[in-house]
């Protein structure tokens, strides 16, 4: 796959993520599209474009959202480092294993992030943060799980090629 599939696929992730999803839902909670993509792209196509797709998402969600640095890039990187390695032994072709490792990656990306903002002195209480957050988050990214691997899957599909001996 050509690299403009990319930019195009990464730029309309990031425009629903940016513009469409707070009119859909509230602001509070609604799906991150972005997160769901890091770690389906570190599961199935490896390390090296699941650090450029955690670089490039949170980093612009970091510019967008406006909060302090880092708030979003360093639980995708760790996320990454994860899913890529449990990708080499995964069986590709397994949906059901797709979404139970994005709902795990989502509840361990809440945890990093309490973890990234109590380390930078913000008050956070685990538990409540993680009732509130977790539960509509995990039916978000449950519901998004389908058609963002059908993507995911294509773009692997049709570039084997040349991110293969990158694992």
């Amino acid at each position: 796959m050509r690299t403009i599939w990319w930019i195009i696929t990464a730029f309309v992730v990031f425009i629903l993520q940016s513009t469409i999803f707070p009119f859909l839902f509230n602001g509070i909670t609604q799906p991150n599209l972005v997160l769901v993509f890091v770690i389906l792209i570190a599961l199935h196509l490896g390390s090296r474009p699941g650090i450029i797709a955690a670089l490039v998402g949170g980093l612009s969600q970091d510019v967008l959202i406006g909060n302090f640095f880092g708030l979003h890039l360093l639980p995708y990187l760790i996320i990454v480092f994860i899913c890529s390695s449990m990708g080499e032994s995964f069986d590709r072709g397994q949906r059901i294993l797709s979404l139970l490792v994005v709902l795990v990656g989502t509840e361990l990306y809440l945890v990093l992030l309490c973890a990234v903002l109590w380390s930078s002195g913000q008050y956070v209480e685990l538990t409540p943060y993680l009732v509130q957050y977790s539960v509509p988050l995990l039916i978000y990214h449950a519901i998004c799980i389908w058609p963002v691997h059908r993507v995911v899957w294509h773009l692997r599909n049709e570039d084997t090629f040349s991110f293969e001996g990158y694992r």
